[in-house]
């Protein structure tokens, strides 16, 4: 099989247009569809379906698009092998994430992770936590980290960090005095919501469905970093883990309200691979250097909320 052939194919089948497919490969359209057409005559079957506004998999389609990714994620890991060879000197990491981690903790630990490793380069997807399972199932990435139990056939968990769910305010909110409060004294306040691509969303409607009541939402948007800044314009209330207001906890722009809820006490953000994947010695090392940061910063929340819980009383 020709691989330019497959892997054009692929950035079709991802683009679902030819013509962004050529524009990311930076070669013509006719190219694209030359080396298509040089697929479809090799498995005899059509593989796309031609429409005014792209294209779409035919069923042959999504099963050679299938065992593309396969072979090119083999090939990938060929690659992280040589580079294992080069003692670390070069490689790759791919990750996929929820937002909650991204900054600063793992943007951090990437940086200090580079200082040893200069040579290892990193991918980071940032999506939702459906998103995120899909890219690692799918091959697209070697390692996801996302809130909250799941059950998935062909993902395993690797390590997971408490990171249970805080309701933050800023200081000049009512509630910020450390009062302890319930989700019925919340209801009626304004708050902001994350949407339902996040597992957040999902565990606040169930929360506040077992008391028959709904937040009163001011805004809801896909982005934490809108919703946080959101939050502290409006003197709001946002449902958040630390780690994703960790900076605006350090600066005292929003304080933990001292929420009594328990289905809000048990969450951990899972770091998840695939079954059975094979993974480099970059993959390897770098799983094994943030599962140290995840008992570190398991510990280091503890101390920081403890302290905070202190101040307020």
């Amino acid at each position: 099989m020709n691989l330019i052939a497959g892997k054009y194919f692929l950035s079709v089948a991802r683009f679902q247009s030819i013509r962004l497919a050529a524009e990311r490969l930076r070669v013509s359209p006719s190219a694209i569809s030359r080396q298509i057409a040089k697929l479809e005559h090799e498995f005899q079957e059509q593989l796309l379906e031609r429409r005014a506004e792209g294209v779409s998999l035919t069923e042959a389609g999504r099963v050679v698009a299938d065992h593309l990714a396969a072979i090119f994620s083999q090939i990938d890991t060929a690659k992280g092998e040589v580079a294992d060879l080069r003692s670390l000197k070069t490689g790759a990491v791919s990750i996929a994430t929820v937002e909650g981690i991204t900054d600063p903790f793992l943007s951090a630990h990437i940086t200090k992770f580079r200082q040893d490793y200069p040579g290892i380069q990193f991918r980071v997807r940032i999506r939702g936590r459906e998103r995120v399972l899909e890219a690692v199932e799918q091959h697209l990435c070697d390692i996801g980290f996302v809130y909250d139990h799941f059950t998935h056939a062909a993902i395993e968990t690797i390590g997971q960090w408490r990171q249970p769910l805080l309701a933050l305010v800023p200081p000049s909110h009512p509630f910020a005095d450390g009062r302890p409060v319930v989700l019925d004294d919340l209801v009626d306040l304004p708050c902001v919501l994350p949407d339902d691509s996040f597992g957040i969303h999902h565990l606040l409607n169930r929360a506040f469905g077992k008391i028959r009541k709904q937040p009163s939402a001011i805004i809801v948007a896909d982005q934490f970093h809108f919703l946080i800044r959101h939050t502290i314009r409006n003197n709001a209330i946002i449902y958040l883990p630390l780690q994703a207001v960790l900076r605006e906890v350090d600066e005292g722009q929003l304080v933990p309200l001292n929420l009594r809820c328990s289905d809000f006490d048990h969450r951990f953000i899972y770091a998840v691979a695939r079954h059975g994947q094979h993974k480099s010695a970059a993959c390897e090392t770098f799983i094994a250097s943030i599962l140290t940061e995840f008992a570190k910063g398991e510990k280091s929340d503890a101390a920081l909320l403890f302290r905070l819980r202190a101040r307020q009383g």
